[in-house]
């Protein structure tokens, strides 16, 4: 094999386009299997629609939240890669390790959508939450730290926004577990809140950064 073959068959071993395949594909698998928690009400011993949409209120709510973290954690490994120029053998399973609380969200929705008062249902979906944002901090630390594989070196101020952003997020979601016994409705409003608090917070990034930073492209 000549020097021009290898080239090009290191090329596509390191290409990050096959990683982000996997990775938009299980996400649009984690959001079709959220959606089908959602059931179309019976109507029973006189139920009105009204009463019954009501009954599956825990499935709206458990699906709307896990959602938007999907949205947010799809979003997030797009503004990454979109910074990176080749991957290499820990950042492939960094991100599959990634994606692996992600797949698991389905299930933790399912569980808020049946017991949303329930302390057990409440913990296990807020682990959830809490690995999917050490998980997006880890693969984020570890690309944004290593030259060779971006387009260009990342800025401080950059590396810095992220970690704190995901970092109260982390903090929050282990707060809502902590009190999910002693105020599981407290909880279940910090799940739904954190998601906003992550859109503002990403809001004043991107209205403070420098010009031609590349958190003008963040989502």
């Amino acid at each position: 094999m000549d020097q021009t073959q290898e080239l090009r068959q290191y090329d596509r071993l390191h290409d990050p386009a096959r990683v982000l395949a996997l990775s938009d594909g299980v996400i649009a698998i984690v959001i079709t299997l959220l959606v089908l928690e959602i059931h179309v009400p019976e109507l029973t011993g006189g139920q009105d629609l009204a009463e019954a949409l009501h009954e599956i209120r825990p499935s709206l709510t458990g699906f709307v939240i896990s959602f938007i973290v999907t949205a947010i954690a799809w979003a997030g490994h797009r503004d990454l890669f979109a910074l990176i120029r080749r991957t290499d053998r820990t950042l492939v399973w960094l991100n599959i390790l990634y994606l692996f609380p992600l797949c698991l969200l389905p299930f933790g929705a399912a569980l808020i959508s049946r017991y949303d008062r329930e302390p057990v249902a409440l913990r296990l979906f807020g682990l959830l939450l809490v690995l999917i944002a050490i998980t997006r901090l880890i693969i984020w630390s570890y690309a944004t730290n290593r030259r060779h594989l971006l387009y260009e070196p990342i800025s401080r101020r950059t590396k810095t926004a992220v970690v704190l952003i995901v970092g109260v997020q982390i903090v929050l979601y282990v707060l809502a577990v902590l009190i999910s016994e002693s105020a599981p409705v407290a909880s279940l409003v910090i799940y739904a809140g954190v998601p906003i608090l992550y859109f503002i917070a990403t809001f004043v990034d991107r209205s403070t950064a420098p010009p031609g930073a590349v958190e003008d492209d963040f989502t």
